[in-house]
């Protein structure tokens, strides 16, 4: 934080060379979900056929992250932040060196569910430790750094880990996270040194809170699986939902009774905070739908080669490259932020109607739709945290970036799943039924998004912060009549 003797917006001695150790860190997080996913099919071959064993090497992952990150967030502002990325970055490469030298399904899976949880900690933990460590313009052009890194990693992890898998063998995609996890490491005392001046505060970490948290969220994912797996009607999939929507209720319960909860419903009831938090939704059910299915979708439709299909989705994901730079730069220069997010609403919106609409002519008629959406992803992938962190107690920075994430995991859980059962159906067929039913599917699921972006940018306007601090610049919640989280 910058001291009385600093010109606002200057960032502390040594937080420059913390970003370059949690940029790393971050870069490797969505890896190791691309790089699994490229390599699955050689590490079928290694380690042999196994449906279960090769669906739960992601899923695994996937679920110990999105239960971890609401937990280490609130874990992190109790024993400290550097102290908890530590522990993040020691389990991930715990699991990354594991899952190097696995030799059969069972510890490969074991790993991958010890890994995940340890990138819980590496993606909340590290964007709250930039967010107590910046101010002002650094703060603003940090966060935007986090969109281009998570960017760079979407657009070219699964190019870079599928020439590791074909030059060398799978094994070398969890050696590459381990080094570069190492590093991080390496790196802690800076982190440590710059996060000196951070507090810890006097409280519980609520394990009874997080239990309930841990079981909601696997028995609710566990529900979308088998939903998708024996239909949305079934028995198994109504228990399982109904059981998780249930311990959320006795999550809400606890947390409004706790006296340290794991999640304040205090900064629920911050509109802002809430209207930022919804722009993660709209682009779970837009941008994440398209990156998953849009190349099978090429390959069944058009008959486009794998490599194909994947270079062609780089009119989606380039974009988020830059995008983030240009919405920092924007916001710097006095553009609100609420305002930049609309923006990226809308091109999300009106980016993917257009792609389904012009699913029937052709691949090259979907190039200008897919640059629209990445552009709108791009715009709000580097300012969505900050800016809900800004609207956040300085004590409940690590919480409020851990629900942050658990909104998005758990969102694009539930868009990949919606939209995966549906789309199964025309998965294959290089019909123009095929087509057609594709454009329905994606402009129902992007109109459904922009209901989403019409609530978030309600809340948005409602709960905005009165003139007067730079934006990027921590105001004090206390100060602002539409903020109700301040304690």
């Amino acid at each position: 934080m910058t001291s009385a003797h600093e010109p606002p917006g200057s960032a502390p001695p040594g937080t420059r060379l913390v970003m370059p150790l949690i940029l790393l860190a971050i870069f490797t997080v969505p890896l190791s979900v691309s790089g699994t996913a490229v390599s699955l099919g050689d590490i079928a071959q290694d380690l042999g056929r196994s449906p279960a064993g090769e669906q739960w090497v992601l899923n695994g992952y996937n679920l110990t992250f999105a239960c971890s990150t609401l937990v280490w967030g609130s874990v992190a502002d109790v024993i400290g932040r550097w102290r908890s990325l530590l522990a993040g970055l020691l389990t991930f490469g715990a699991g990354s060196a594991l899952s190097l030298i696995a030799t059969d399904y069972l510890l490969l899976d074991s790993a991958r569910l010890v890994a995940g949880a340890g990138a819980g900690a590496v993606f909340s933990v590290g964007s709250a430790v930039v967010s107590s460590n910046f101010e002002g313009e650094h703060r603003t052009r940090a966060f935007a750094l986090l969109g281009s890194v998570a960017g760079l990693s979407l657009a070219f992890g699964p190019s870079l880990c599928g020439l590791f898998t074909q030059l060398v063998g799978w094994r070398l995609v969890y050696g590459f996270q381990l080094a570069c996890l190492a590093v991080a490491c390496a790196g802690m005392p800076l982190i440590r040194r710059a996060a000196a001046h951070e507090k810890r505060y006097a409280a519980r970490i609520d394990v009874a809170g997080a239990a309930l948290f841990c079981a909601a969220t696997t028995l609710t994912l566990g529900g979308l699986a088998l939903g998708s797996a024996t239909g949305w009607g079934s028995l198994p999939f109504l228990l399982c939902t109904a059981a998780g929507l249930a311990f959320y209720g006795l999550f809400a319960w606890r947390e409004s009774t706790a006296q340290s909860p794991l999640l304040s419903l205090r900064t629920l009831r911050n509109r802002h905070f809430s209207g930022i938090t919804l722009v993660v939704g709209v682009a779970s059910f837009t941008f994440t739908n398209a990156v998953a299915y849009l190349p099978v979708f090429f390959q069944g439709a058009y008959g486009a080669a794998p490599g194909a299909s994947g270079a062609y989705l780089m009119f989606l994901t380039l974009p988020v490259l830059i995008a983030p730079l240009i919405a920092g730069r924007l916001a710097a220069r006095g553009t609100p932020v609420d305002k930049i997010l609309t923006w990226s609403i809308a091109l999300l919106v009106v980016g993917l109607v257009l792609a389904g609409a012009t699913a029937g002519p052709g691949l090259a008629w979907m190039a200008l739709p897919m640059v629209i959406v990445g552009i709108g992803f791009g715009l709000q992938a580097g300012l969505v945290d900050g800016e809900a962190l800004a609207h956040v107690p300085e004590k409940e920075a690590g919480m409020g970036a851990g629900w942050i994430n658990t909104v998005r995991l758990g969102s694009e859980a539930i868009a990949v799943s919606l939209f995966g059962s549906l789309f199964a159906t025309f998965v294959g067929s290089a019909d123009h039924a095929s087509r057609q039913g594709f454009a329905g599917i994606t402009i129902g699921s992007t109109l459904f998004a922009a209901v989403i972006g019409v609530l978030s940018v309600l809340l948005m306007r409602r709960g905005r912060r009165p003139a007067g601090p730079l934006l990027g610049a921590r105001a004090d919640p206390a100060a602002d009549p539409a903020d109700t989280s301040a304690g």
